[in-house]
């Protein structure tokens, strides 16, 4: 029961991080060590720690890995406006790592009592789907700036680019969606062939080409990766 709470907080971070979590919030807390921003995202952890803990007693513990997640967040904050540096990694690892021990200590003090019964398994089905939508995308992202990887089209291409606003995270996305499900459900060609199709998009713009290969192999990786992981569950 331990490890499903651990999966259940963990989709609870995904969801309060990234998915109720505005860019705009990110960029104010970025912008400003202490601000309302940083409480409101706190509230919003609580909240979804406590709910998606299925514990009526698991609100303390809650309460402990909202506190400690606007600590993190204001150091970070005060970290990049002194060094304007991404801290994106070690603030999603230090985190987590407050996840696993308060997780862990509250089922050494006290008994964890789910009130639905779902079983291991589904919860990390659950907790898979939720991190390969949005939180994907932005681990690619920072991916892509460790490695100081970007894409500035030449002045041949800028007046003909017609791309759509944010279709390419909506494609890594659905992407991402149906190798996870197709691999969760035994059929490995049907993957072979998503990756063969887009195999076929082609750029007149070289830097272009490479921008979205690299990209869609670390989509695709992520999403298989944890699909063969919840198959040997």
């Amino acid at each position: 029961m331990l490890y499903q709470l651990i999966l259940m907080q963990i989709s609870a971070h995904l969801m309060a991080d990234y998915i109720y979590q505005p860019q705009e919030w990110c960029n104010k807390k970025n912008q400003i060590t202490f601000s309302g921003y940083h409480f409101l995202h706190a509230f919003i952890v609580f909240i979804t720690a406590y709910l998606f803990s299925l514990d009526f007693n698991f609100w303390f513990g809650a309460l402990i890995i909202g506190f400690s997640h606007l600590l993190v967040d204001l150091i970070k904050s005060y970290m990049i406006r002194n060094s304007n540096k991404n801290y994106y990694f070690m603030d999603q690892a230090i985190h987590l790592g407050i996840i696993v021990i308060i997780s862990y200590l509250y089922s050494r003090l006290s008994e964890i009592n789910f009130l639905l019964n779902i079983d291991f398994k589904t919860t990390a089905i659950i907790a898979s789907y939720i991190f390969c939508a949005k939180p994907a995308n932005i681990l690619i992202k920072n991916i892509f700036n460790s490695f100081s990887l970007s894409y500035t089209p030449d002045n041949s291409t800028v007046n003909n680019d017609k791309d759509l606003p944010n279709a390419g995270q909506l494609i890594g996305i659905m992407e991402r969606f149906l190798t996870l499900s197709l691999i969760l459900a035994g059929q490995y060609e049907a993957v072979g062939l998503i990756i063969a199709a887009k195999s076929i998009l082609r750029f007149n713009d070289t830097q272009k080409n490479e921008y979205v290969l690299v990209g869609t192999l670390l989509s695709f990786g992520i999403a298989v990766i944890v699909a063969i992981l919840i198959n040997q569950l």
